[in-house]
């Protein structure tokens, strides 16, 4: 049977042919496998050293990351927003995006006075850029808020004058104390104000109540450390005092 002898010569001629295409499929796709490890290995250290050693940094990576997330990009506007981040680090014409706006710092500080944390709770949203929960804005968080049961008391951080007592849209009932050194303090969405304008309390005094009053999605105490006329980040010399939330 000459045909099947010629059609038996050809598929095991063709065997190692297709063997070695098999086998250089298999290695391709390891090799395809493994570049994956490695990337998302080094993606992961990048994200832990960042977050370790530089923390205000990260903050601006998770923000940039859920604004890109929440967004219905194309891939062109995914590494726009990338580049804004990178930018930001290195400065360049997208610096702006990620400064601090006017009236703002990051720069470090210290507050010889131990301060007392006005009240007790989880920092539910952090100083420095985010998505607005409310208004779904990227934009600038010049406080941070602590979460807290409506009606829980909030303290004075410092020995002061209470210089102010309103309420606005935004801010909804809330108190301003005015301290040494150029030092202001203020807390926000207020469920009702305790202390009077002009009166002097002392650090750890009960000057109001946790609200949800104003801007707000629920009961918490946006807190602001003011100093010569800049807000600065209040979780810094909280974590410098030793004296965490």
């Amino acid at each position: 049977m000459p045909e099947e002898d010629e059609i038996l010569k050809t598929t095991n001629a063709d065997f190692p042919r297709r063997k070695k295409k098999d086998t250089e499929k298999k290695d391709f796709f390891t090799h395809i496998i493994a570049v994956q490890i490695v990337v998302v290995t080094l993606l992961i250290s990048g994200v832990f050293a960042v977050k370790n050693f530089y923390p205000q940094n990260f903050e601006l990576l998770k923000a940039s990351y859920t604004y890109i997330m929440s967004k219905d990009m194309t891939v062109r506007e995914v590494f726009s927003g990338i580049k804004n981040f990178a930018f930001s680090q290195q400065g360049g014409d997208d610096i702006s995006v990620f400064t601090p706006q006017s009236g703002t710092s990051f720069s470090p500080y210290f507050i010889s006075t131990e301060i007392c944390v006005p009240v007790s709770g989880s920092i539910s949203s952090p100083f420095g850029y985010r998505i607005n929960p409310v208004t779904k804005a990227f934009s600038f968080h010049s406080g941070v808020d602590i979460a807290a049961d409506s009606g829980e008391k909030i303290k004075a951080a410092y020995y002061g004058k209470v210089t102010k007592v309103d309420y606005d849209d935004t801010s909804g009932n809330y108190i301003e104390l005015t301290h040494e050194d150029g030092l202001v303090t203020r807390y926000l969405h207020c469920s009702k104000i305790i202390a009077e304008e002009n009166m002097v309390v002392r650090s750890g005094e009960t000057i109001a109540l946790v609200g949800s009053t104003g801007r707000s999605t629920g009961p918490h105490l946006h807190f602001v450390i003011e100093i010569d006329g800049k807000k600065v980040d209040p979780l810094y010399v909280m974590e410098v005092n030793d004296n965490r939330v």
